[in-house]
């Protein structure tokens, strides 16, 4: 699916990201919201959710970040989303 998303996103000559953002909000705009808008407008957010993902990935790697232990890594998410609840 990713494969196919990234020929459409090069056939409009646009970036992955840029053609899921569109996609999403031509598909929240529609009236009504048919089955297989929802079913795309989640597949466009899931797939915005793996390029963020891989980004990061990268990131960390060129940061030298990417040696943590999944304890750490719960430690983090954790520390962060209490962080994020106490924002008022």
């Amino acid at each position: 699916m990713a494969r196919a998303i990234r020929a459409a996103a090069k056939k409009r000559g646009q970036k992955v990201s840029r053609f899921l953002l569109a996609s999403a909000e031509s598909a929240a705009v529609a009236d009504p919201i048919s089955g297989l808008a929802r079913e795309l407008e989640k597949l466009a957010i899931d797939s915005m959710a793996l390029t963020a993902l891989h980004r990061s990935q990268t990131r960390a790697k060129e940061l030298g970040l990417d040696e943590m232990t999944p304890a750490q890594i719960r430690k983090e998410i954790k520390a962060s989303r209490r962080e994020h609840r106490s924002r008022p």
